[in-house]
């Protein structure tokens, strides 16, 4: 089976966490012995810069473990008219899958990844040269995705392709009509289960990129209330990742007076995520929405309860035999949670937090991408 990957984004430029479930994703899918995976990427430039983009390769071909990406930049115009950037976007997407058929067949299945503009250009291609298109929504804000302005390009992605999205509580919102299904995002989680030891004290890990939405502030509060009561000892907070509220958050937590009760320890890799991971006793989310949180999943794999913020995605893997959910926002709550978890730390069965976790393996995930694939393609 040929299938070609599109995804709305990419590991690849200033951001090197943008869209890496794409990237393990295809590299996982391409590890089967009867898939042949390639990826088809429109890297859209920023308008800030358009002399420099006039100077830059505009195409070239990343080879990854075991698949090929195929990329063209273009120049990101949004800002300027939506609707022109769309138009420009889908020409680019049909020129270069004309370029890929070049020296490729043509393949099976087109899977892609978010609604708009992804999954839109899948959709007209597959439309016009006779084949299957999945889409696989991963957006936070994919609610615009059904607003006056977009509703006629998403009513044409949902009425001739197989929809998809990474969490169940999203398709609650396309139409009934819709043929749709969960495919969640896929993790790693063989990477995460290293051999755990007794951990003395509090020790919490948070993983996240430095964005709007992730609201590290809140469990910095919460941990100041934590220090402050004084009903824990021995307290560690570690912070994974980086981004452009780094400084913001660092001032936050001088301000807060717990530079000696944090360490931001910058971008990871997988392998040292699982070290820092196995390191710790608790992991801590508190953003406003998620459509997934990879890294809770992880968690989980390592062996560790999670506290969370109820922002959807989580949701649906956090029960109480993992961990504890509260209201985005809420502090004392958050606080509260984190010391009770941490008060009953040693009743958290590692071994059924690792089998939730098991459930977005990606040997579950791929097999239930193939039989969509087989699905549309026996219909087609």
């Amino acid at each position: 089976m040929k299938v070609l990957v599109i995804p709305a984004w990419y590991p690849n430029g200033d951001d090197m966490l943008m869209g890496i479930y794409h990237k393990e994703f295809c590299e996982a899918l391409g590890a089967r012995n009867n898939i042949d995976v390639n990826m088809l990427f429109i890297e859209r430039e920023r308008l800030i810069a358009p002399f420099k983009f006039m100077f830059m390769k505009k195409k070239e071909v990343i080879k990854e473990k075991n698949y090929n990406v195929f990329i063209t930049k273009m120049l990101n115009v949004e800002r300027i008219s939506k609707k022109w950037q769309l138009k420009r976007y889908v020409k680019k997407m049909e020129k270069a899958f004309l370029d890929y058929l070049k020296s490729n067949p043509k393949p099976d299945v087109i899977h892609a990844e978010v609604t708009l503009p992804s999954g839109y250009a899948a959709a007209l291609i597959g439309e016009k040269y006779h084949i299957p298109v999945v889409v696989t929504e991963h957006a936070t804000y994919y609610k615009d995705f059904f607003n006056e302005e977009n509703i006629k390009y998403t009513e044409y992605v949902l009425k001739h392709c197989y929809f998809t999205a990474v969490s169940k509580y999203m398709l609650d919102d396309l139409p009934k009509y819709v043929k749709c299904s969960h495919l969640p995002n896929l993790v790693d989680v063989d990477a995460f289960k290293l051999p755990r030891k007794e951990i003395k004290g509090l020790r919490i890990a948070k993983v996240c990129a430095f964005r709007k939405g992730k609201r590290i502030e809140d469990l910095l509060a919460a941990l100041k209330i934590i220090v402050d009561e004084k009903k824990i000892e021995d307290v560690k907070l570690t912070i994974v990742g980086d981004g452009y509220l780094n400084s913001f958050y660092k001032e936050k937590c001088q301000e807060l007076g717990l530079d000696s009760y944090v360490d931001f320890v910058g971008r990871k890799t997988k392998k040292e995520i699982a070290n820092i991971l196995n390191k710790n006793n608790m992991f801590v989310i508190t953003s406003t929405n998620e459509t997934f949180c990879i890294p809770g999943i992880e968690a989980l794999a390592s062996g560790m309860p999670v506290v969370s913020t109820k922002c959807f995605g989580p949701e649906e893997y956090i029960d109480n035999k993992c961990g504890k959910l509260v209201e985005v926002g809420d502090v004392k709550a958050l606080a509260q949670a984190i010391t009770e978890v941490y008060l009953n730390i040693n009743n958290y069965d590692i071994k059924y937090l690792r089998r939730v976790a098991d459930r977005y393996s990606a040997k579950n995930v791929i097999d239930k991408a193939i039989k969509i694939y087989e699905e549309i393609m026996k219909k087609n």
